[in-house]
């Protein structure tokens, strides 16, 4: 399938940090090492699908400091539509001990994502965002998925029904499932969710899809979206959702191997660990 899915959401860049140890309350701790990378939920999405040779439409806000992330993105294949905020784009703050991550983010330009008007689309991917441009985004697709991510707790409870109510996928993780069946209904709908190193599993079918293995375990950052865009390729090459799994388990095995959320590989690195994995 040759057709074009529009991901929408933010575009920012990421500060890694290595730390010894997550610090309590009113406590220091020293930084090993960190590095500065490019990020955003939609931003990876459209990054991988480019690696894997498939066409997007990034839809975003940009801040006043997007134009070098705008010339990496063009370098990839990777078509921007984007608004124009006088901010500064948003900035995510990533701190990894050995326990797992802690994450700060700062909107910045994203906040003015709600002054959007969206677009039409025939297969769109709504990545975390501000609601309201998620919900204009909903109305104008023929067919989408919707991951409400670190975003969820902006949605109130009409909003989140009203889009639930018409995604055709969902993504989430434990935590956000969680806080989605206090506040909406998701039975009979097509759940992916994603478990980290334990791989993911389909709601309500009793579907287990196991974890892709990489090679090492560096930085859990940007798995999430790897697996959806791994997820992507799969359905717009005609797969079914348990194959689709496969392909975003695969994809996200990669990313996790280097500190950073766009590390793809080649596609013929891609298939030979599917492969491996999945037969």
């Amino acid at each position: 399938m040759k057709e074009k899915i529009t991901v929408v959401g933010h575009v920012a860049y990421d500060y890694i940090f290595s730390v010894e140890k997550h610090p309590s309350m009113d406590s220091s701790t020293y930084i090993k090492n960190w590095k500065k990378c490019y990020g955003g939920g939609a931003a990876n999405i459209s990054v991988g699908l480019a690696s894997l040779g498939k066409k997007s439409i990034l839809y975003t806000m940009a801040g006043k400091d997007f134009k070098r992330y705008e010339n990496y993105l063009k370098k990839r294949s990777v078509e921007v539509r984007a608004g124009r905020s006088k901010k500064r784009m948003a900035r995510a703050f990533i701190f990894n001990d050995s326990r797992g991550q802690k994450t700060y983010f700062f909107w910045g330009a994203s906040e003015d994502m709600e002054k959007m008007k969206g677009i039409k689309s025939k297969y769109l991917h709504i990545a975390p965002c501000h609601p309201l441009l998620a919900l204009k985004m909903a109305e104008k697709a023929e067919f989408f998925a919707f991951e409400p991510g670190q975003d969820i707790k902006k949605y109130d409870e009409s909003i989140l029904s009203n889009i639930i109510e018409k995604a055709d996928i969902i993504f989430c993780n434990e935590t956000e499932i969680r806080q989605m069946e206090k506040m909406v209904h998701l039975k009979g709908k097509n759940v992916i969710i994603t478990l980290g190193g334990r791989g993911s599993r389909i709601y309500g079918k009793g579907i287990r899809i196991p974890a892709a293995k990489p090679r090492r375990m560096a930085d859990a950052t940007g798995a999430g979206d790897a697996y959806k865009a791994g997820f992507w390729y799969s359905f717009l090459e005609g797969n079914d959702i348990e194959e689709c799994c496969k392909y975003g388990s695969t994809l996200a095995s990669f990313v996790v191997e280097k500190v950073g959320a766009q590390n793809f590989p080649s596609f013929e690195e891609f298939m030979e660990r599917y492969e491996r994995n999945f037969g």
